[in-house]
């Protein structure tokens, strides 16, 4: 196994990073690999944005009541979106976009104000996800219907990547702190460090993975005021505004990252009580959570680099 290759770039608003161990005899064609990976992750960030306004997800979402047929990626990740709104029981659910921007969250991130107008309680009902149709080759999105893709999206992707690359050798793919990771590097396993959830973004631990997807969510960095509330992303689908639940940070490893990444933000809307009660369900998944008041949790499944400093 030779030495670590790395590629940096930033895309979908966060930084990426792409991690191989190329085995001996990969040669040359590694770097053209890391370039086809950087290229499918700004393919899919044109596809899938909510913010770009010819992107395939906009087009979608402005054709509500028509069948479509859309590209062989969009109708794969909103199967899987299907399927993992079924498998949290609702509680991951792309069709919150309303909710979303009625809270305030209607453009990238960084373009919001500190303080927006107080917020309203958008009504999602039957213009959740369950108002998406999937038949053959064919979508449509009931009247009311629109959906933000973006979460699930990172982790498909990093899985994606990972996949692609893992053919040369052990992978580690971070797409904003979605990860997949394929293959063990030297040493056994790959070291992911988690950042305590506070403005700092210091390092509370170093998680050791070894196979499948990790992912981290939270309600501290992407806040915002809208009159006297503060607000955050997590928006919960039972109630159309944003969680509170006591977890304002959760972890997930899971077999791949696209579950990590649902079930991290399903983690934050659930609080500590019903990760609990989720977990004698549920095998298959593990948390790292952190309360409000400032414990840190973890199942038995997470596995640290030495001993835990949170």
């Amino acid at each position: 196994m030779t030495q670590l290759l790395e590629r940096s770039f930033r895309a979908m608003n966060t930084g990426m990073r792409l991690l191989l161990y190329p085995t001996i005899g990969a040669g040359a064609g590694c770097e053209r690999a890391l370039d086809l990976a950087e290229r499918d992750v700004r393919e899919q960030e044109a596809r899938f944005s909510r913010f770009l306004p010819d992107s395939e997800l906009s087009q979608l979402n402005r054709s509500a009541g028509r069948w479509l047929r859309p590209s062989a990626e969009m109708l794969q990740v909103l199967t899987l979106a299907q399927q993992m709104h079924d498998e949290t029981g609702g509680l991951f659910n792309p069709g919150v976009l309303p909710a979303l921007e009625w809270s305030g969250y209607d453009r990238s991130f960084e373009l919001l104000p500190a303080d927006r107008p107080a917020s309203r309680i958008a009504l999602l009902s039957a213009a959740g996800i369950e108002a998406l149709q999937v038949v053959g080759e064919r979508v449509r999105l009931s009247i009311g219907c629109r959906l933000d893709l973006g979460g699930i999206v990172k982790g498909w992707t990093a899985d994606r990547a990972a996949d692609a690359l893992s053919d040369l050798g052990p992978t580690l793919v971070d797409l904003g702190g979605d990860m997949a990771v394929r293959g063990r590097p030297p040493g056994g396993a790959w070291q992911v460090g988690v950042e305590s959830p506070d403005a700092n973004s210091t390092v509370a631990t170093m998680l050791a993975v070894q196979e499948g997807g990790v992912a981290t969510s939270g309600t501290v960095r992407r806040r915002w005021r809208a009159g006297q509330a503060v607000l955050h992303h997590i928006i919960d689908p039972r109630t159309g505004t944003p969680a509170s639940s006591d977890v304002v940070q959760a972890v997930a490893r899971a077999t791949s990252a696209v579950r990590a990444d649902v079930w991290a933000k399903t983690a934050v809307i659930l609080g500590r009580d019903g990760c609990e009660e989720l977990l004698q369900r549920k095998p298959g998944i593990d948390f790292m959570l952190f309360a409000a008041d400032g414990a840190v949790t973890a199942t038995a499944g997470i596995s640290f680099v030495g001993s835990r400093a949170a």
